[in-house]
């Protein structure tokens, strides 16, 4: 019987030693989420490990490691020294190479990189907590945005700016009724979702447009009409700006108007367009606009594209009244409650996937902006923390402001609120 050859002493150290070092970076990043950072004792020995797995084997796969550990142990700047030659390449090195690219990216404030990064990840991967990651960024891009707009104003020449490049800012509710405001907000954000069905438009987020009226501080009374919308167009790089006006009408009736202005002509495009309808009958009316638009604006939709802009997002109507609070809440920097609203709108229709969307990207948000208005400016109540009844969802003051109700207890409840607006409003409301 031949012995077997024993193992050269320093080739079984070498061997003992790499098991060591994958243990040791297994068990520090166990249990964490993938862009997790590292107690401060954890993270000198996952960075030193992998430098020495990297210096004794070095491949791609070693170098995304060390990379993936400075990260996790804080240093940024170095791990983007070791990532960034890793970005170019295919599969998965190439991909995760990017998203820790990103992470330190965001750390350091290098915003683009961190936009392309995590943008990279998400093509291929769907990761709920790096879409928040980019909804976060995207936020702070859109502020940085808009402070350099505004320091730049008098060069911006809105003639360069893409001729179907368009944005939609909240409508204004005349009057100042508190009843009403959030439709303002709610609506525009349906008329972007349906606009942004056309190949033909260029559409600016709602992100950027929340971003420059905060800091324009016009959020507050919602005032982008005819005479301010060119401005607010070349501010957020729009050629074509949509505003409009909600009336309330005698007996409860609503009349929602909207136009679209030329940011480099200072002129209205096309007529304005004008629905009268009732709250009822408001998400019916909000296609009717989108329709009217598309023809002023000179695009032709394919079947395809108008088959996607009749779909109606929700059926319920307090479901898209809680979701037009949480975007007005969002649009004034005000998280914590925009969460609270978004999440009553996905309670009330769990197939409401644009209030689920905008649930998911307030989560991770801080309670705050940085530039948030005062909510005592929007009649926001910031004590509001849980779902309250439904007869709140028309407006977030105390529902004893709004009068009676009468909950019928099924499937098709109809809650009838007096003195909200003149007139009863009948809300159909759908209970889980």
């Amino acid at each position: 019987m031949v012995a077997a050859p024993m193992c050269h002493p320093i080739r079984l150290i070498m061997r003992l030693l790499r098991i060591s070092i994958l243990s040791a970076v297994l068990c520090a990043c166990a249990g964490r989420s993938p862009l997790a950072r590292l107690s401060p004792d954890q993270g000198p020995a996952a960075v030193s490990a992998a430098q020495l797995a990297y210096t004794h084997q070095p491949s791609p796969a070693a170098q995304l490691r060390l990379g993936e550990a400075q990260y996790r142990a804080g240093q940024d700047t170095a791990a983007r020294a070791t990532l960034r030659p890793l970005l170019d390449m295919s599969g998965d090195v190439g991909d995760r190479a990017n998203l820790y690219d990103a992470a330190a990216a965001d750390q350091l404030g290098a915003l683009s990189d961190a936009h392309h990064g995590y943008a990279h990840w998400l093509a291929t991967h769907d990761d709920g907590a790096v879409r928040a990651r980019l909804t976060n960024l995207s936020r702070r891009e859109a502020d940085a945005a808009a402070r350099e707009a505004i320091a730049s104003e008098r060069t911006l020449a809105a003639s360069s700016l893409p001729a179907r490049s368009v944005g939609v800012a909240p409508l204004v509710v005349s009057g100042g009724d508190s009843a009403l405001a959030p439709l303002g907000y709610g609506l525009a954000d349906l008329l972007i979702t349906d606009l942004s069905r056309s190949a033909q438009l260029q559409i600016v987020d709602r992100v950027r447009v929340d971003a420059l009226l905060r800091e324009l501080t016009l959020a507050g009374s919602g005032r982008v009409d005819s005479a301010t919308a060119p401005r607010i167009g070349r501010l957020v790089g729009a050629r074509r700006i949509v505003n409009g006006v909600i009336d309330a009408l005698p007996g409860g009736g609503i009349a929602v108007s909207t136009r679209v202005a030329d940011a480099a002509q200072g002129t209205l495009v096309g007529q304005p367009v004008t629905e009268r309808t009732s709250l009822n009958g408001i998400l019916d009316s909000e296609k009717s606009l989108a329709f009217a638009l598309f023809r002023e604006l000179g695009v032709t939709l394919t079947p395809a594209e108008r088959g996607a802009v009749e779909q109606q997002p929700t059926r319920y109507l307090s479901a898209f009244l809680a979701y037009s609070n949480g975007a007005r809440a969002e649009a004034y920097g005000d998280y914590r409650s925009a969460r609270t609203y978004y999440a009553r709108a996905v309670m009330i229709d769990p197939g409401f996937a644009m209030a689920g969307a905008r649930l998911q990207g307030v989560q991770t948000a801080g309670n705050r902006a940085p530039n948030a208005i005062p909510l005592t400016t929007a009649g926001i109540d910031p004590s509001l923390s849980t779902p309250s009844p439904v007869v709140d969802a028309l407006n977030p003051s105390p529902a004893s402001s709004l009068g009676t109700f009468s909950d019928h207890g099924d499937a098709s409840q109809r809650a009838i609120i007096a003195g909200g607006i003149p007139g009863s409003l009948n809300i159909p409301v759908f209970v889980p």
